[in-house]
């Protein structure tokens, strides 16, 4: 029975998922990849966040090769695009590249010079014929990582890390409470909201409240916003904790002139 050994892991993080990897991912060898894997019997597969590529123990790949690896990363969220920066413009790909690589103190290559990957790494590329459309293609070649062969007793350790969008928090107060004294106020004191009272779905006036900064996207957001009334003897809390952003409700709208990601919140209260 052949022993293997993981000789290259490739992992993909998100800032909107937190710490930790990203997992609504499928990281696919290009067909070109895949023929040179099978060819070199080197077995790839899926692992959390990312891709393992396995080789038998006794026969490591020689890295010093000229060897050059493409995979392609497809999300299956189709939200993908809503909550993750830069934008990439149709027809075109991000593209992490171990020529950009740096090492960090963990040992893992980082494909992108910045900390998080950025508009410097977006390139035009062709998809092939009948692939599914890929939003990042991770270019490694490990001779220029000095990846060891059979020496080495760590697997080849790269990543990417992606960012995520922010969007200016909109939201809309309907009901019997739009038209009294309140206001929005984060717990942290970290963002605040200036209110204005304009027509929102359906017709109705609402009484709209917009934050000061776009708030980054999370999938689970850690802030605090609470809904209170200014009362005869001070603040009275109404909501403890308001619904937050999602990139679902976002939308583009004029901001101070300019065109920006907004995530819209309803209330009816």
């Amino acid at each position: 029975m052949t022993a293997w050994r993981e000789w290259l892991r490739i992992g993909i993080e998100h800032a909107y998922y937190g710490p930790g990897s990203c997992t609504a991912l499928r990281v696919q060898p290009t067909d070109a990849t895949r023929a040179l894997l099978r060819r070199e019997r080197l077995l790839a597969r899926d692992v959390p966040g990312g891709l393992a590529v396995f080789a038998p123990a006794e026969r490591m790949p020689d890295a010093d090769a000229p060897t050059r690896l493409l995979f392609d990363v497809v999300f299956d969220d189709p939200r993908f695009a809503c909550y993750t920066a830069p934008p990439v413009p149709a027809g075109r790909l991000l593209v992490a590249d171990s020529r950009a690589a740096v090492r960090e103190p963990t040992g893992a290559w980082r494909l992108h010079a910045r900390e998080r990957i950025g508009p410097e790494a977006i390139e035009e590329t062709a998809m092939a014929p009948g692939r599914l459309p890929a939003a990042l293609r991770v270019r490694i070649a490990p001779d220029e990582l000095g990846a060891g062969g059979a020496e080495r007793d760590e697997p080849l350790r790269c990543v990417v890390r992606l960012d995520a969008a922010a969007s200016h928090w909109k939201y809309y107060l309907q009901g019997t409470l739009a038209a009294r004294p309140v206001a929005i106020v984060d717990v942290d004191a970290g963002v605040s909201f200036t209110r204005t009272d304009e027509t929102a779905v359906g017709g109705r006036e609402a009484a709209v409240f917009l934050s000061d900064r776009p708030i980054p996207l999370r999938a689970q957001p850690a802030q605090r916003f609470e809904l209170r009334e200014q009362a005869a003897f001070g603040e009275k809390v109404l909501v403890k904790r308001l619904p937050m952003g999602s990139a679902g409700g976002c939308t583009r709208a004029l901001v101070g002139g300019q065109a920006v990601l907004v995530s819209e919140i309803f209330l009816n209260l």
